[in-house]
């Protein structure tokens, strides 16, 4: 038998049969997790690179952190809307689901990290104006922003295959996915930023967390400072 992060990128389907008939124990969840670590500390430590050695290790430790600490914090509350929703999903069910759909992300990932250090170690500037600095790191992270954004919701894009199978007839499924899906942007947004920084600013010390952790919002930063600024060109 396939490792279960293998069974999701080869055979899918196997691992919704299994996952409806109650086949999979708690501790077959311990495989998802290792993937799930492994493959976003290899992203990190690309992530963060350009900027020192010592980002990239700590962004290794932390990328997990973020995609496992998301998965925790969505399971919890996708369990309750889908009980509300008449789902049947069991909570063990509901975590598995949830695993699923972050290591089809991870695989994504793992993908993506040729490209994202191409990117990086091409694009990057480690010299000259601030404007031209800011640039540089407002596009890496928008870049880095999009690439993960990519993983989760094409991960989640598989995890509606299996909500199909899994839920009663008379559960809204594109409504529950659809909330899965918010949750899930939600809660990784703000995590990022409370754990930032992730891409590393040429302007601020090298930490492992800023000072001001839980000050703003992610979404706040990127519409009112970095999209602004790449749009305009730093004008």
């Amino acid at each position: 038998m396939k490792p279960l992060p293998l069974e999701l990128l080869k055979d899918r389907e196997a691992f919704w049969k299994r996952l409806e008939a109650q086949g999979l124990r708690w501790r077959d969840l311990t495989s998802l997790v290792v993937f799930i670590g492994f493959a976003c500390a290899l992203y990190g430590s690309v992530m963060a690179g350009w900027r020192a050695p010592r980002l990239a290790l700590y962004v290794a430790v932390k990328l997990p952190v973020l995609f496992l600490g998301t998965a925790a914090l969505v399971a919890v509350f996708n369990w309750m809307l889908a009980a509300f929703l008449g789902s049947g999903l069991s909570f063990k069910t509901t975590v598995f689901a949830v695993f699923a759909a972050m290591t089809i992300g991870s695989w994504i990932l793992l993908a993506l990290v040729p490209i994202a250090f191409f990117f990086v170690y091409t694009g990057a500037a480690y010299s000259g104006i601030h404007a031209a600095l800011q640039f540089t790191h407002n596009a890496i992270l928008m870049t880095h922003i999009l690439l993960l954004a990519c993983a989760g919701v094409l991960g989640n894009a598989a995890l509606l295959q299996g909500l199909r199978r899994l839920v009663r007839p008379r559960c809204p499924v594109a409504g529950l996915f659809a909330a899965w899906l918010a949750a899930f942007t939600l809660v990784g947004g703000q995590l990022s930023w409370i754990l930032r920084p992730f891409v590393g600013s040429p302007f601020f010390p090298i930490v492992f967390l800023r000072p001001d952790a839980l000050e703003r919002n992610f979404y706040e930063f990127v519409f009112t400072e970095v999209l602004p600024f790449l749009v305009t060109g730093g004008k």
